[in-house]
């Protein structure tokens, strides 16, 4: 089966070093968030050894495609990326509000960049912001999607109130022409999510991470029921598979396929869907072959 992840991120050392510089977030506090969360500890490799050891993954687990997520703005590097290998594909991330991001996401995609990522509780807007707005009719013209990431989220300095996915609801019934996707099924906003599934055809959701939002959820659930209702509510057309994987020496998050492949399969999705929420999908979205 052809597997093309939806949901991977770049992090160099570059890249870290300008997460500091651009939001304070230095790697002593990202190091000690993660141990405090019980998440595996890392090591930094600069760009070049960093993209060589994401190739020999693919190799390693016969990914055909991937999509990778800064989390900070980083054009140069992203376009380095996707000119490494043609299994790679680049997104691009900013703050929608910021005074001239309409200009820096047109070049973006200019040059190339498939895809952009929000992080609203990260950078603190709504997506929904009336400074936001202006950003959309880009995506709409590129005929891009627009992953967002509402929820809980491992990184310090998060704010959940600006993590409701409801905020999506007016932008989506605005712009009925632009796919958005939800990542991790909203990661605690599984509720929110699946009422969007119902009134927006144009929002999708993307399977990724060890989903761990559901402990703190205050009623006991599993990802195989959550897997069913987004499968119910959605259908295998509107999913999206990714793993969420980032850091090394961890690598590729081999395990979160099986798990997920486990989950359909006892849910008998037929082989057609699966190919579609495991790579199909997302390439029909992006117009890729």
């Amino acid at each position: 089966m052809r597997v093309v992840d939806a949901h991977l991120h770049l992090i160099t050392r570059e890249m870290m070093e300008e997460m500091g510089n651009e939001r304070g977030l230095k790697e002593k506090q990202i190091r000690e968030r993660r141990r405090r969360l019980r998440l595996p500890d890392f090591e930094l490799f600069n760009f070049h050894t960093t993209v060589r050891k994401w190739l020999s993954e693919f190799e390693r687990y016969h990914i055909e495609k991937g999509i990778f997520l800064p989390f900070v703005h980083n054009r140069e590097e992203m376009i380095a990326l996707a000119k490494a290998s043609d299994r790679f594909i680049g997104f691009t991330t900013l703050d929608p509000t910021g005074e001239d991001a309409d200009e820096i996401l047109e070049e973006d995609l200019q040059v190339g960049l498939r895809g952009v990522k929000l992080y609203p509780v990260n950078r603190f807007f709504h997506v929904n912001d009336p400074q936001a707005d202006k950003i959309y009719p880009l995506v709409e013209k590129y005929k891009v999607p627009v992953m967002i990431h509402f929820g809980l989220n491992v990184g310090p300095g998060s704010n959940l109130l600006y993590g409701n996915p409801l905020d999506l609801h007016p932008v989506a019934l605005k712009y009925p022409q632009v796919n958005f996707i939800i990542a991790h099924f909203g990661c605690g906003f599984a509720r929110e999510a699946l009422f969007l599934a119902y009134q927006c055809p144009n929002i999708y959701y993307d399977t990724s991470s060890s989903n761990a939002w559901i402990r703190y959820l205050p009623y006991k659930t599993t990802l195989k029921d959550i897997f069913q209702r987004f499968l119910e509510a959605a259908g295998p057309e509107r999913l999206i598979f990714g793993t969420d994987s980032n850091f090394f020496p961890r690598g590729y998050r081999y395990d979160i396929l099986q798990k997920q492949k486990r989950i359909l399969d006892e849910l008998r999705v037929g082989k057609e869907e699966q190919e579609k929420i495991f790579g199909g999908n997302i390439l029909r979205l992006m117009s890729l072959r």
